[in-house]
């Protein structure tokens, strides 16, 4: 059921682009909603091993950091609360760090852990930074290179104003945090990246060779 409502996602056309910059940004508030919506969906195609959960008083939870002014914060924290989000069979806590307060959410993570950082582009933090605070979390970013250069798990790209997931391979050969690999039952969805990094291929994809397309809502 979860793979078959993830894929209704997928398929949808979407009105093409003006010129106009008040056009330029409904479509940028478009593409933080289907990422705060793609997210949403991931966790519940993660698992995390024990070790990996939080102690038995305390929620598991969602972590994003930087600075945004698309929606994507708002978007994914009415998900969140809508969908009474779970990880593990726990109802998900959520914060947000801007830049102005990266110091909180440093000695956040390092004391209380996380399951999921989503790192802004312009946060000054980096997947290696936040897997040396919380060994808990997948680390999501955009940007292609979020994943092949700097570490990341799994980054958000937009091609001709499509999302498009591209991720890294040891999200799914780890043991915790683990991607189910059902995922790439899903026809042209991800490019994986090898877990050799950039040192390794450039990258190979599922078992589609056409990247899969997230469209955005209507």
């Amino acid at each position: 059921m979860l793979l078959g409502g993830l894929s209704l996602l997928l398929g949808f056309g979407t009105s093409s682009l003006q010129a106009q910059s008040v056009k330029a940004s409904e479509e940028e508030r478009r593409t933080a909603r289907v990422q705060a919506t793609y997210l949403s969906h991931l966790v519940n195609f993660t698992r995390w091993e024990k070790r990996h959960l939080p102690a038995e008083n305390e929620a598991p939870k969602i972590v994003v950091v930087g600075n945004e002014s698309r929606g994507f914060v708002d978007s994914l924290e009415f998900l969140i609360k809508q969908n009474a989000l779970r990880i593990e069979g726990k109802l998900v806590e959520f914060h947000y760090f801007d830049n102005s307060r990266k110091d909180e959410a440093r000695e956040m993570l390092k004391n209380k852990g996380a399951q999921l950082v989503y790192v802004l582009p312009n946060s000054s933090f980096t997947p290696q930074e936040i897997n040396e605070l919380t060994e808990s979390a997948v680390v999501f970013g955009e940007g292609r290179e979020f994943v092949t250069d700097k570490g990341g798990d799994v980054s958000f790209v937009t091609v001709r104003n499509r999302v498009k997931l591209v991720v890294s391979e040891k999200y799914f050969r780890r043991t915790s945090p683990k991607l189910s690999s059902k995922l790439v039952n899903l026809k042209s969805v991800v490019e994986i990246i090898p877990s050799d990094g950039p040192k390794g291929p450039t990258g190979r994809r599922g078992t589609d060779a056409s990247p899969v397309d997230f469209s955005f809502p209507r």
